[in-house]
């Protein structure tokens, strides 16, 4: 089967600070409507990451992240919303923040984000990371990938004879183990389409199983094993 393997390069597409009084571009009127709304929504997934809650969703197909900031932290309590777009095979973060805070903090915290490209709390420099990915279908294997190497914060693209795609983002967490971002979209003959929803996955030093069924009764089957590969 032929398949093709990219890593899109993720640059600042915009980024916004408002807070409470003033524009609200992150769509909720306040934090806590926003944890609340993410709460209600079954496809958002939650991780706990040194205190900030991470919650991955998805917004017109697009992968979403939101980093909540800890009670200690100074822009405390406030929200960053980090949107990966893709268009003509570039991909670009949309960073755009809520803080209840003065503008000032708001301000620092939206330029922490863009320094460090959505490594909340940490200062440190891009890691390169290695995929092994698996890929069966109703149990029998159709693919396997070794050494597809991308770059932290960086999405990995498989596609397969124009029938799906694979989109995998993998992060860092304050531990330095990988979180994998995963989604998985089909053609439906003018466009891919998201088959199902998005998983954020841990699998730390090992390896993560993903079971997707699609509205046709066909089982995909992902197993993901990340290895850092460099400091760059």
């Amino acid at each position: 089967m032929r398949h093709t393997l990219t890593a899109l390069g993720l640059s600042v597409l915009t980024a916004a600070a408002a807070n409470a009084d003033g524009p609200v571009p992150i769509g909720y009127p306040s934090v806590e409507a926003t944890l609340e709304a993410l709460q209600a929504d079954p496809s958002a997934t939650f991780e706990k990451q040194s205190g900030w809650t991470v919650v991955a969703s998805r917004e017109n197909e697009n992968p979403v992240q939101w980093f909540f900031t800890p009670e200690e932290h100074p822009a405390h309590p406030s929200v960053v919303k980090r949107t990966v777009v893709e268009k003509d095979g570039v991909g670009y973060i949309d960073l755009v923040t809520l803080c209840q805070v003065p503008q000032s903090a708001c301000d620092q915290l939206l330029d922490d984000f863009r320094q460090v490209s959505e490594q909340p709390a940490r200062s440190v420099v891009a890691e390169q990371v290695m995929l092994d990915v698996g890929i069966a279908l109703n149990d029998h294997d159709r693919l396997g990938i070794k050494r597809l190497l991308t770059q932290e914060g960086m999405a990995a693209e498989i596609r397969m004879d124009d029938l799906l795609k694979i989109v995998i983002v993998p992060t860092l967490n304050e531990l330095g183990e990988v979180l994998l971002w995963t989604a998985m979209y089909k053609f439906d003959g003018s466009d891919y389409v998201l088959l199902s929803e998005p998983v954020l996955a841990a699998p730390g030093a090992g390896t993560a199983a993903i079971e997707v069924s699609s509205e046709v009764g066909d089982e995909y089957g992902f197993v993901i094993t990340p290895t850092l590969a460099r400091r760059e």
